[in-house]
């Protein structure tokens, strides 16, 4: 009995196991935020046999593409992305600091600053998969390199799909991206060698591991036969040592796709969308009805000569297929008293529009519900968004930003200094808090905590709500040092509220001075003083121009409100002239015509 032998695994054939458990929901993630043509064609089904073939290409091609799922992702993408701007990246080595601004090809030499490549690369793909990795790569120098080599070798960064993270060896349980080994699949383009201008695409695998005799990293490459390539793709080229110590690669891992519970919903949106613009266009329309007398077709009747020949005898009878549509009728019987035309019921298209928009209401809920369980502050039975749960699960996703950020830091230090007591590290410090909440819910919370303000007695409440009114208004709109500033002009200033209304009537009550209410009104400390002299300057013009003269006229009476000492004179005067306690008429005295 003859036996077989089965073929060695190759090493480029090899996966992790944790690879085999998501990459079946891979596809339909990254489709389902990417959407478009290709989403359509891969998920959109035909109605069985409802519709044949051609029926059913037709009604693909008028299909829209639903993309709600994109757009509340993005969303969350923005509002972490708008404050990458307050982080705080000190120290480093001139190199990485240009880089990092996007100086002298940026990052990935390709100009884009640490802020761009982890908004653009790594934060949608993360938000997307659930995983991204990023690899910090350097170029090779050939023998004992020289102090002008080092400081050309400036390292740089790319990023990697989940799907082309293949297989990996971590270190330790408890440091999931430190790594003893790991197999990466690199996508390469394959150019022509006569003009040097790209043909096609062609996929390359990087194993990239620690060699345990040396210490150091080795990186070994090879081409789709699993066969050992150089760098630049020659047959039998070997390992190439990295003089590090440490596997440059950074695994980002925030548990699952945001997209997991919500890419089935599109996937229903899409089909429902596309029978409900099917029936707008092709059924929505009044059909014609016409009265007949039911014996002169039928059944029963001969049927009419089909191939061309003349009928011998009896009545053929007529079709009795309906169809429906803006060209096609359908006949009745007499007395049924059916009107001319039929118009098609409303009530579906009306129910699948009421579904369509709870679905999409839906995605929205169950997006927001992902991000709150990053941070284990809700759960999937939760009805209302709680922007505190919210909050701490974007908080989350900067935490896992700023861990990988520190960990680039590290391996570009490691590449630009071997010494390690000599390396130069940048420290980066990320935002604490970040916030989906739109201009128009800032302003209601903030109007809410407005109206609190003087309801408060205690003086130190008062500045609190104060400083968390314009939290809630400017936090991730300004920078955090311009904020902390903001918060200690408060708990220094000696006023609680800068309501105008509030502080003019104070003030005219004789309860506030001029200054304090100066300065709670915005302006400069001294400002007061001046005001002062323009009030006495513009009382003296006034009373001249009255020709306020008697010093038992009270000026207030004569409108003359700045020099009185009781600015309410005059309404004084005019009330007691109109009092007729202790006069014989009590008819109100007016005044009379001019004369």
């Amino acid at each position: 009995m003859a036996t077989t032998t089965q073929a060695p695994l190759r090493l480029i054939d090899s996966r992790h196991p944790s690879f085999f458990s998501g990459w079946t929901d891979w596809e339909k993630w990254r489709l389902t935020y990417r959407g478009g043509p290709e989403f359509r064609e891969r998920y959109l089904r035909k109605f069985d046999s409802r519709e044949d073939d051609t029926e059913f290409q037709e009604r693909k091609d008028l299909t829209p593409v639903p993309s709600f799922a994109k757009a509340v992702l993005n969303e969350i993408r923005n509002a972490i992305f708008q404050r990458l701007g307050d982080v705080v990246r000190r120290n480093g080595t001139d190199a990485y600091q240009k880089a990092v601004a996007g100086e002298t090809g940026g990052v990935d030499l390709r100009g884009s600053s640490m802020n761009f490549f982890l908004g653009d690369k790594i934060l949608t793909d993360l938000l997307v998969m659930g995983k991204v990795g990023v690899y910090v790569d350097a170029p090779e120098i050939n023998n004992i390199p020289t102090l002008a080599d080092v400081g050309d070798r400036r390292p740089y960064l790319y990023s990697y799909a989940v799907e082309d993270i293949l297989n990996f060896n971590s270190s330790k349980p408890e440091e999931p991206s430190e790594f003893k080994s790991i197999l990466l699949r690199d996508t390469v383009l394959n150019y022509d060698m006569l003009t040097l201008l790209p043909l096609d695409y062609t996929q390359r695998f990087r194993l990239v591991y620690i060699n345990q005799e040396t210490g150091f990293v080795n990186v070994q490459f090879m081409d789709p036969n699993g066969d050992k390539i150089s760098r630049d793709g020659e047959l039998g080229g070997g390992p190439v040592e990295l003089k590090i110590k440490r596997i440059p690669f950074v695994l980002l891992d925030i548990g699952d796709s945001l997209l997991k519970d919500v890419a089935e919903y599109q996937i229903a949106l899409l089909n429902i969308l596309s029978s409900d613009v099917s029936y707008a266009i092709r059924s929505n329309f009044p059909f014609l009805a016409i009265q007949r007398d039911p014996r002169a077709a039928g059944g029963h009747l001969k049927s009419a000569a089909t191939d061309g020949s003349a009928q011998t005898g009896g009545q053929g009878a007529q079709t009795e297929i309906m169809r429906v549509g803006p060209t096609y009728g359908k006949y009745y019987d007499k007395d049924t008293n059916k009107p001319e035309f039929i118009a098609p019921p409303s009530e579906p298209l009306q129910t699948s529009m009421a579904l369509r928009k709870e679905m999409e209401q839906d995605i929205r809920k169950l997006v927001n519900l992902s991000v709150q369980g990053l941070a284990g502050r809700a759960s999937a039975e939760s009805k209302s968004m709680d922007n505190q749960g919210l909050d701490a699960g974007l908080s989350f996703i900067g935490l896992i930003l700023e861990g990988a950020e520190r960990r680039i830091a590290d391996f570009w230090a490691s590449y630009e200094e071997r010494e390690p007591t000599k390396r130069k590290i940048a420290s980066v410090k990320y935002p604490d808090r970040y916030s989906l909440k739109t201009d128009k819910d800032r302003i209601e919370e903030a109007s809410k905590l407005a109206e609190l303000i003087a309801a408060v007695p205690s003086r130190i409440a008062r500045k609190e709500i104060s400083k968390n009114f314009t939290h809630v208004l400017l936090q991730g709109k300004i920078k955090v040092d311009i904020l902390d500033k903001i918060s200690d002009e408060i708990d220094s200033a000696p006023y609680t509220t800068s309501d105008p209304d509030t502080i003019i009537k104070a003030r005219d009550a004789g309860i506030v001075g001029d200054q304090t209410a100066s300065m709670a009104l915005g302006f400069e400390d001294d400002e007061y003083l001046q005001a002062q002299k323009d009030h006495i300057k513009r009382a003296q013009e006034i009373a001249k121009a009255q020709g306020v003269a008697k010093a038992e006229s009270d000026p207030g009476a004569r409108g003359v409100d700045d020099l009185s000492a009781d600015p309410q004179a005059a309404a004084k005067e005019k009330a007691e002239s109109r009092n007729t306690d202790l006069k014989v008429s009590t008819k109100k005295p007016v005044r009379g015509e001019g004369k």
